[in-house]
């Protein structure tokens, strides 16, 4: 195993910069995430709750009314980055005797590496789409889907709205409950939203929920309509990625984990699209090394075992995943 011992490929810098590098696997809420490094493992969160009014016109030489209790009230909140390491062994039969894929030659060292930082990268991966997706939801859960990382509507003192959808079996005549359930979703995120810029509406979709949407009398139309129409659109435009009906762009999510769905099947969560909604932050990694150090979204390094038997390998990701607006997240359950 001499040849592990290059002075530049195999430092933990060289690694993080190579596992940085590999492919990712394509996700669909990292689009929704500002992303920025931190040089401790708790970020602190100064929270100011209070809401816009509108300033009287007054004559020019009076004197400006104080802003007196209108103003936000301002509080501290921290919270803890989790901290995702994976390992496993590099050992010489990874590489003695070993035909690359492909070609007659022998594997190198470097392919191999690589290789296993790949694999320990890609569950990592998944796990941060996972806290993306509770941040998204307002509750961000642990691995085994039942302990709490972060409930980010009690942290911020926020009550979680949830609203129930009826898709009625007799279509009235002149109303639509659907669209004006749907309807008032979007005003409670446009009255909550605190300055947010929004520029559009999006929610994922459990699958029963997403059957019941697009197969109801009184919206099958416009769905067959945007079904007819999706090679229409460019591979960036959002109405690509989702049927959008009341303005808001519904996303199915029937993905399992461990055999069970990600998103309950009679479930969505909407939320809105603006700047600055959602972010996750990166810890350094727990290396002397990396002390006080900005996080990077990924750390790797490599050990030497005993007796030359072969390299001990490790990835490492400490990402805080949060919604910076639960307030504006509804939750909506086909009734």
């Amino acid at each position: 195993m001499a040849n592990l011992n290059h002075p530049n490929l195999f430092t933990a810098v060289e690694l993080t910069d190579a596992v940085n590098k590999l492919p990712v696997i394509p996700l669909r809420l990292g689009r929704l995430f500002e992303e920025k490094g931190v040089k401790t493992t708790n970020v602190v969160f100064d929270v100011k709750q209070g809401r816009l009014f509108l300033v009287e016109n007054q004559d020019r030489s009076a004197a400006p009314k104080d802003l007196a209790d209108r103003g936000p009230k301002r509080s501290v909140k921290i919270l803890e980055c989790a901290h995702l390491p994976l390992t496993t062994t590099l050992r010489p039969e990874d590489v003695q005797d070993v035909r690359a894929f492909g070609q007659d030659e022998p594997v190198g060292v470097e392919s191999v590496v690589n290789d296993k930082m790949q694999e320990l990268k890609n569950p990592i991966e998944m796990t941060i789409e996972y806290h993306r997706l509770g941040a998204i939801k307002g509750v961000v859960m642990d691995a085994d889907g039942v302990s709490e990382l972060h409930n980010l509507y009690n942290v911020f003192g926020i009550t979680k709205k949830a609203i129930s959808i009826t898709f009625p079996d007799n279509v009235p005549v002149k109303t639509n409950p659907v669209l004006k359930s749907l309807l008032d979703a979007k005003r409670h995120i446009e009255q909550k939203r605190s300055g947010l810029v929004i520029s559009r509406f999006e929610a994922l979709v459990g699958s029963d929920f997403y059957d019941a949407l697009t197969g109801h009398e009184l919206i099958r139309e416009p769905f067959e309509l945007w079904q007819s129409n999706l090679s229409n659109y460019g591979d960036n435009d959002y109405r690509k990625r989702g049927f959008t009906y009341a303005g808001i762009t519904f996303l199915e999510v029937s993905d399992q984990v461990g055999g069970q769905p990600l998103i309950n099947p009679a479930k969505a969560h909407l939320y809105p699209v603006a700047p600055g909604m959602f972010k996750t932050y990166y810890a350094p990694a727990n290396w002397m090394s990396t002390v006080n150090t900005v996080g990077r979204q990924y750390y790797a390094q490599m050990e030497e075992l005993e007796m030359d038997r072969g390299y001990q390998l490790e990835v490492q990701s400490n990402p805080l995943c949060v919604c910076m607006f639960p307030e504006t997240l509804v939750e909506l359950t086909a009734a």
